[in-house]
């Protein structure tokens, strides 16, 4: 059924045909976003200051021991063994965003029965503005998190999976390559950062963040027998829609009909044929859209999970709301403005990407 508007136009009376009806409430929806996938920004936050706009995170390797020859060592005494230079990155915080909203006291009240609605539509707009802001907060961190990739080959794996046999059997074989995985990270290896620096990881600090499609699969048929070890159970619990796992286009393109698969890495309005459309990050672009380069992804399906130790950093510089008054307009202006870093995994930890091979 086509979603129709109210177009304004009252009920004739059944008796009296020449009055009107009368509307007899007018109720504004308040639970507009509940359930946002917003765990992991939330988890991932650090301080910002508005002092200064950015964080150093230093990376440092493993020392080395060479034989010992007594008394033959005195000549060494003042031999220094200075360690090697540390790496060093940077979070800046560079991205500065504003959501604005106008209401006003005086002519929109003509629209309302009362004032109980009037004030209700305008509590309801004024609430928006921090509901958008966490819309975009939990969907730019998560589809930069489905998308991003470490370097090395340690990091970017494929696990050979016999989808033919049943999904039982697969989530088998998925729990089997998963411990196998974090026996690697707890052994020492240089296999799990950018940077190749001798590490290894409790067990405990490793997390996963999960492809629902698999994530929902291994729980719903096979969580209560297969699962049940202490430690890999406790993997196996967070996830993200799938829609937020893919891979970065690193060129600009125009969407073909009937997208499926090209969503946007940002918030952004699309024009096609003059229809603007407004999409967040991890929304589909619209048919025949133009895009940028490293603006949308390609989601790809046999991502199983990421596997990171510590999460990355979103900073906040400041947030603040403002508002002004136009007292010629008889209008109010409200603002919320805040910055943020361009995300960025550390290279210092795991940033792991599973996908599925055959």
């Amino acid at each position: 059924m086509a979603v129709t508007q109210f177009d304004g136009r009252l009920n004739s009376n059944e008796i009296f045909a020449s009055i009107y009806n009368m509307i007899i409430s007018q109720d504004v929806f308040a639970d507009n976003i509940k359930g946002t996938k917003s765990q992991l920004v939330d988890k991932a936050r650090v301080d910002g200051s508005m002092y200064g706009d950015t964080k150093l995170y230093y990376s440092t390797d493993v020392l080395k021991s060479e034989e010992w020859g007594g008394d033959a060592e005195t000549g060494n005494l003042l031999k220094t063994y200075r360690p090697k230079d540390p790496q060093c990155q940077k979070i800046t915080i560079d991205i500065f965003r504003q959501i604005s909203l106008t209401v006003d006291n005086y002519l929109s009240k003509r629209a309302w029965a009362d004032a109980t609605a009037f004030n209700s539509f305008n509590s309801v707009m004024k609430g928006w503005i921090r509901d958008t802001k966490r819309v975009y907060d939990s969907t730019l961190y998560n589809a930069f998190f489905g998308t991003e990739v470490a370097n090395g080959a340690g990091q970017n794996l494929t696990w050979t999976i016999a989808s033919t046999t049943g999904s039982a059997s697969e989530a088998q074989q998925i729990a089997e390559n998963m411990a196998n995985l974090i026996d690697d990270m707890t052994d020492v290896s240089r296999d799990f950062n950018d940077y190749g620096n001798l590490r290894s990881y409790s067990e405990e600090e490793i997390k996963v963040v999960w492809n629902c499609k698999f994530l929902n699969k291994i729980k719903k048929i096979d969580l209560p027998t297969i699962f049940h070890a202490d430690g890999l159970m406790d993997k196996f619990t967070d996830s993200l829609p799938s829609r937020y796992f893919g891979t970065i286009n690193a060129s600009g393109g125009t969407v073909k009909a009937s997208n499926t698969t090209i969503r946007s890495l940002v918030e952004k309005d699309y024009t096609v044929s003059e229809k603007v459309t407004h999409v967040f990050p991890g929304d589909l672009l619209p048919d025949g859209a133009t895009y940028l380069a490293n603006e949308t992804y390609t989601v790809d399906t046999n991502i199983i999970c990421k596997v990171y130790v510590k999460l990355p950093p979103i900073m906040s510089g400041f947030e603040v709301g403002t508002s002004f008054f136009n007292a010629k307009a008889l209008n109010e202006n409200n603002y919320l403005t805040w910055g943020h870093n361009t995300l960025q995994h550390l290279y210092n930890y795991p940033f792991i990407t599973v996908k599925k091979g055959s």
